[in-house]
């Protein structure tokens, strides 16, 4: 930004027009602008006598020209970097696994600017950046997330009044890698599904111990599938429940917490919406009775008594299955019986689907999937409403070329 002359300061006056002592107003002309005509300024206020504010004026005018305050050239990056993370961790806005996940996008940012002053980070810094992180192949998606936080670091800067324009404003954004569609299963592939876990729940097995636990592990997997199909659960959901949630004289599961992917810890969901009650069909609600009941035996066998806290989807010795390992599970099972490519949040997807192309209440699916608002289910599952629509169009296409006289 160019300054015109030298700038000048003005004494502040009160409203009977007399000076006000050591107030002063600090004015830098940017010239005329191009399309409008009208003279453009900068103004600051300043506290002093008029010596000070002389000098004030030409750090001022330095600023401007510049971009950066006097602070720039004495914090690196690296510095101002680990305080704004810190203050992030510090507000709890940010789960658990959010923070941990920020952390690579971090250690990427840190390697290349750690020592860099705030003041020397400008448009060709950022760009060279993002080519110099492009070409360690850390992947499109690193590249694209290291550059949103770096923009949000330098946004702080400028908000603490230490830089005075964000240098990545000027950058183009690495873009993320689109998201991969994922698959959902139609009517068919449904009652495929549904076979496949029926065989996997019928095997049979020696009455010994190692034969009772083979049998509640695989009844507690693909109760797990079926809990992501029939109820439309997330896996956190899924890993989160215990017998305490399932209210079986009412057929309701309540939702009142996830399994986090990171710590391996519960915590509360992350919208209120997503704490729901969701109802159970009659076959769901007998897979759970009949879980419970081989679960009840199994544990006492090895000389643990089921409670209300017990996990519903429980590992050998009642503790809650991690959620790597339930996709380690579904993955095999997948490859065996033919469902390659549907991932286990597919179930879910699936499961919203058929009941938005069955013409359900678009507010109730949203309610059941436990959504923050009926717009995220509106914009996820559009493609089933637009194949309804399509129906509806030929419909009256037939009905208006065959007209009833």
């Amino acid at each position: 930004m160019k300054v015109k002359g030298n700038g000048s300061i003005r004494q502040v006056k009160n409203k009977k027009g007399e000076p006000v002592k050591n107030s002063w107003q600090l004015i830098l002309s940017l010239g005329y602008d191009p399309l409008t005509g009208k003279r453009r300024q900068k103004c600051r206020p300043y506290r002093g006598n008029k010596t000070q504010a002389r000098r004030a004026l030409d750090e001022f005018r330095r600023e401007v020209e510049h971009g950066l305050k006097i602070d720039a050239d004495k914090t690196t990056f690296g510095e101002y970097a680990q305080q704004w993370q810190k203050a992030r961790e510090a507000s709890g806005r940010l789960a658990a696994s959010s923070i941990e996940r920020s952390k690579y996008s971090m250690n990427h940012l840190l390697r290349h600017l750690a020592t860099v002053q705030l003041g020397d980070i400008d448009a060709s810094t950022v760009r060279n950046l993002y080519i110099a992180l492009t070409h360690e192949d850390i992947g499109q998606n690193s590249v694209a997330k290291a550059a949103i936080m770096l923009k949000q670091i330098l946004r702080q800067a400028v908000n603490d009044d230490i830089i005075l324009r964000n240098p990545c404003d000027r950058v183009e954004v690495p873009k993320s890698p689109k998201k991969k569609k994922g698959s959902t299963l139609d009517k068919a592939g449904v009652a495929r599904l549904t076979q496949a876990l029926h065989e996997v729940e019928s095997a049979t097995y020696p009455l010994a111990a190692e034969g009772q636990q083979r049998l509640t592990s695989n009844l507690s997997h693909t109760t797990a599938i079926r809990l992501a199909l029939a109820a439309g659960l997330r896996r956190g959901e899924v890993l989160a429940l215990s017998w305490s949630d399932v209210d079986f004289n009412n057929a309701v599961l309540h939702i009142q917490h996830t399994l986090c992917v990171t710590t391996g810890k519960l915590k509360t969901p992350k919208t209120s919406n997503s704490n729901r009650a969701v109802s159970l069909n009659g076959q769901m609600l007998e897979g759970l009775s009949h879980l419970k009941e081989q679960q009840a035996q199994y544990l006492s066998s090895i000389g643990i008594e089921q409670d209300a806290k017990t996990p519903v989807i429980c590992t050998d010795v009642g503790g809650r299955i991690d959620g790597n390992n339930l996709e380690r599970w579904w993955r095999k099972f997948r490859e065996q019986y033919g469902f390659e490519g549907i991932r286990f949040h597919d179930l879910r997807h699936t499961h919203a689907t058929m009941l938005v192309s069955s013409g359900l209440n678009i507010k109730a699916v949203s309610s059941r999937l436990g959504h923050a608002s009926v717009g995220i289910t509106l914009d996820l599952y559009a493609h089933a409403q637009r194949e309804d629509d399509e129906k509806a169009a030929a419909i009256m296409g037939e009905i208006m070329a065959h007209p009833t006289l």
